[in-house]
């Protein structure tokens, strides 16, 4: 006997909620790089700054020309890292958006056939319903009264 179509469609059910929780960790995963991408660069900002305040300071007492060449290189390696962890974090944003697109759909497909199980059940049941109401009817029609 082969299985209720609701059965059937329970295994399509399955894969489905395994894609919608796959994206959801890739979803998880694109979000943390954004947040690591994002406090890296204000740890780097805030290096800078630091580091801006005690070239200022020092500069103030005098410093030799050689010494200034590397203080000033120093900062320019900052400033091109942090370019580098922006350019990294509109990447990682931008995957944040194409990885949440691809959950919503998995999510919809994944909600879509949730109300194609429901549906199926529901007509199953309806026609066990119509069944057992037939089935009664044919009794009730050969039932013979007791008084006869």
């Amino acid at each position: 006997m082969t299985k209720p179509r609701s059965q059937r469609l329970q295994v399509v059910l399955a894969v489905a909620e395994r894609k919608r929780q796959e994206a959801e960790r890739f979803l998880a995963d694109a979000q943390r790089r954004v947040n690591q991408g994002e406090n890296g660069i204000v740890q780097l900002q805030g290096y800078l700054g630091e580091y801006q305040q005690q070239f200022t300071a020092t500069g103030r007492e005098g410093i030799s020309i050689q010494d200034l060449h590397v203080q000033q290189a120093f900062m320019q390696k900052i400033t091109h890292t942090m370019q580098e962890q922006e350019q990294a974090l509109q990447q990682a944003r931008d995957q944040v958006q194409q990885v949440q697109a691809y959950w919503q759909q998995t999510y919809a497909r994944q909600k879509g056939i949730e109300n194609l199980v429901q549906k199926a059940q529901n007509e199953e049941s309806h026609e066990r319903d119509r069944k057992l109401q037939q089935e009664i009817d044919e009794r009730s029609q050969h039932v013979r009264p007791r008084y006869i």
